[in-house]
């Protein structure tokens, strides 16, 4: 009868590792689609405005300050940028350690609560720019989804000709 407990308890644990690997590759997958989409909306607002820069929509973290930058929130967008360089730097720190630190993981979500906020700031200023009134509505739903449709707003305004961006 040992034996049997044991081959349940195997499956049971096997069940959860394949469970949790599971929402590994789906909260990968969600990151690589708001990174495209985002990417794209960054690089064709860029264009629309004439600016030399929709390349550099693709880099990573750089991204986020050219975000910043069509808002006219530069400050924002370089802190967002490192706020998210930290991010991933802890994620990697997390997954190839075996210890728990319970600061470490409370710094890593407060950083990623900030990240989650400005992120929406910033947004909320470019939805306001591209669709005055409306934009708040974008916000709502933004906040809403948890920034699951933040990216996707984002990029069903791209062409929206509204959107100024500073050069000064």
């Amino acid at each position: 009868m040992g034996g049997i407990s044991v081959l349940l308890l195997l499956g049971i644990l096997s069940t959860i590792f394949w469970f949790f690997v599971a929402i590994f590759f789906i909260i990968a997958i969600y990151l690589l689609i708001t990174y495209i989409f985002e990417s794209v909306a960054i690089s064709r607002i860029n264009k629309n405005q004439k600016c030399n820069t929709t390349f550099t929509a693709w880099i990573p973290f750089y991204n986020k300050y050219l975000l910043g930058k069509i808002a006219n929130l530069k400050n924002q967008g370089i802190v967002l940028g490192i706020i998210n360089i930290i991010i991933v730097i802890m994620f990697i720190y997390f997954y190839y350690t075996v210890e728990f630190n319970l600061w470490l993981l409370l710094i890593f979500f407060i950083l990623v609560i900030t990240s989650f906020i400005l992120n929406i700031v910033i947004s909320h200023k470019i939805f306001t720019q591209a669709i005055g009134k409306y934009g708040d509505i974008f916000t709502v739903f933004s906040v809403l989804s948890l920034g699951i449709l933040r990216p996707i707003f984002l990029f069903i305004i791209r062409n929206n000709n509204n959107i100024r961006i500073k050069t000064k």
